[in-house]
Parts: C-alpha cells; sequence; structure tokens
C-alpha cells in the first residue's frame, strides 16, 4: 500500500505541474501585454514664427489661395521629402479648406514649362533661412496656379540624434503678387519611444508628421 500510495502521489503531482504550465504561458502573455500597453511615445513639438509682415494674417490664404512647391531636401532622402509635400498639403487643406491649396504634385507637372523651371529654380537658390528679401516674376506662376500665395519648404534636418529622431522643416511664404516674402518659420519636432527597456527613436514619420502640424499651427496662429 505504501508504494501504491506513493506512486499515486506522484501521478497526482505530475498532473498538477502539467495544469499548472498553461498558468506560465498566460502570466508571459500578460506580461507581453502590459508592456505593449507601457509603450509610448514622447514627441516634442520645436515648431516656432521667425518673421512675419504686418500684414500678414491667415486669411490671406483663405482668400488668395496658397500652392504647395515641392520640398527641398538640404537634408534626408527624396522619399522624405515627397512625404513631407503630400502631409504639408493635407495637413492645410485641412485647416484652410481643399479648394485653397494646390499640392505640390501639381506644381511639379507644370516643370515642364521652361518659365516655370526657372522660377522654382531661382526661388531654390534663395532658400537660406536668413534671405528675406524677394524676387522677381512670381505673378506668373501665381496666375498659372490660380493661387496668389506659394508655400516654400526645405527639409534642414533629418537625423537620429542623443537617442531621438530628429526633424526640422524651414518654411516661408511668398506674396506673388508683390514679390515679397511675407512669413518666414519653422515646423520642428524631436521624440522618443518609450517602453520598459532604454527609449529608441521615433520614426521619420511620426517625428515629421508632427513637424508638419507645428508648421500649419504657426502659420494658422500668426
Amino acid at each position: 500500500m505504501p508504494r501504491i500510495f506513493v506512486s499515486f502521489s506522484t501521478i497526482r503531482k505530475s498532473q498538477t505541474v502539467r495544469k499548472a504550465r498553461p498558468q506560465g504561458g498566460l502570466t508571459l502573455l500578460f506580461l507581453v501585454l502590459l508592456t505593449m500597453a507601457s509603450c509610448h511615445k514622447t514627441i516634442n513639438n520645436l515648431s516656432a514664427i521667425e518673421w512675419k509682415t504686418e500684414k500678414f494674417t491667415p486669411s490671406l490664404i483663405e482668400r488668395g489661395g496658397m500652392a504647395v512647391l515641392p520640398v527641398g531636401q538640404s537634408e534626408g532622402i527624396p522619399a522624405e521629402t515627397h512625404w513631407l509635400g503630400a502631409e504639408l498639403r493635407k495637413d492645410l487643406a485641412s485647416t484652410f479648406g481643399k479648394d485653397k491649396i494646390v499640392g505640390p504634385d501639381v506644381v511639379r507637372g507644370y516643370l515642364k514649362d521652361k518659365s516655370v523651371e526657372d522660377i522654382l529654380k531661382n526661388l531654390k537658390n534663395k532658400s537660406s533661412p536668413d534671405t528675406v528679401r524677394g524676387i522677381a516674376g512670381l505673378s506668373s506662376l501665381g496666375q498659372k496656379l490660380h493661387v496668389r500665395y506659394l508655400l516654400q519648404t526645405d527639409l534642414r534636418l533629418s537625423e537620429v540624434a542623443g537617442g531621438a529622431e530628429h526633424v526640422r522643416i524651414f518654411g516661408r511664404i511668398w506674396d506673388t503678387t508683390d514679390d515679397e516674402i511675407i512669413w518666414t518659420g519653422y515646423g520642428e519636432a524631436r521624440g522618443y519611444v518609450y517602453m520598459f527597456f532604454p527609449a529608441v527613436p521615433a520614426s521619420f514619420e511620426k517625428d515629421a508628421a508632427v513637424a508638419v502640424e507645428g508648421l500649419v499651427r504657426e502659420i494658422r496662429n500668426s
């Protein structure tokens, strides 16, 4: 009898262990879900207006319309600047109305026109942040695009520094009727993604989306 009792006890103990194994799996699953739930991103919006004329108000865009020129590429890669252009058009259209914003793809369609190509090259040459003097001959481009204002942007920073993704977009608004710059500013963001482990850089898209949103907000609130 003692041998049988010991044998049954061993069997019961073995069955108990086997029943307990799924609980360990559930615990592991719970920890994984908890880790995922605890993940969050911290992206700081560093956008700011740099300069504007006395006459500038957001209502000018609503009345005259604005074209988003193809994003310049001082840093980053072409895929990033194309993505930024589409994101700028989307956010500006949401803010000022779809019928008031002309996207960069439409502008590219006019590049076959030599006069448009020359104007855009001249604008690119005057893309330095401290250049606030105007340029002649913008009225013809505004007439072709059926807008009065042009948003010129340039990707100035796209890097991972200090463990964070850092994106900076320089922007300026041109008045094609008066051939002058009426607004300049930056859309900028720097961000991490936090887990239980050390923070990792946010993706370019998530960080740049905050920078674009910041630039549009600065224009709207000017």
